[in-house]
């Protein structure tokens, strides 16, 4: 006998539908939150990365670095931003009680952690330079 739940279409559900559907909004929530938290680092970046062209505003080749730096953090941005989209269409579709494909969220779960890693190592080597031209 399976478990259903009433949703407040008066329609029936199945219990293990629904808990999925939860879980996956509570993993949009936090992909969210860790998206806001890398925009915020991102800002942090922006300010450090004004200090080291102050300290420096003779040095060209200083200057073409920061530049790499901001352009990296800019497309870090637009990632951000399609990623964010991506969140949302999914919460779109679940709101809507439409049938989430699992493969996308799988894709999209990959494409959160590939950002996460390939953002963690960029602020390595980015504390790495501000450390050394301060």
């Amino acid at each position: 006998m399976e478990l259903t739940k009433v949703n407040n279409t008066g329609l029936k559900r199945p219990y293990l539908e629904l808990m999925n559907e939860h879980i996956t909004h509570q993993e949009h929530r936090q992909w969210l939150s860790q998206l806001d938290f890398y925009e915020d680092e991102i800002r942090i970046f922006r300010r450090e990365l004004l200090g080291v062209v102050q300290m420096h505003p003779n040095y060209f080749y200083m200057v073409e670095h920061v530049d790499e730096y901001r352009n990296i953090l800019l497309k870090k941005l637009e990632h951000i931003d399609q990623l964010r989209h991506q969140i949302i269409l999914q919460e779109r579709k679940l709101i809507d009680k439409e049938v989430l494909n699992t493969n996308d969220h799988e894709a999209l779960r990959h494409s959160i952690e590939n950002f996460v890693q390939n953002f963690e190592e960029m602020k390595t080597s980015f504390r790495r330079f501000v450390a050394h031209n301060d």
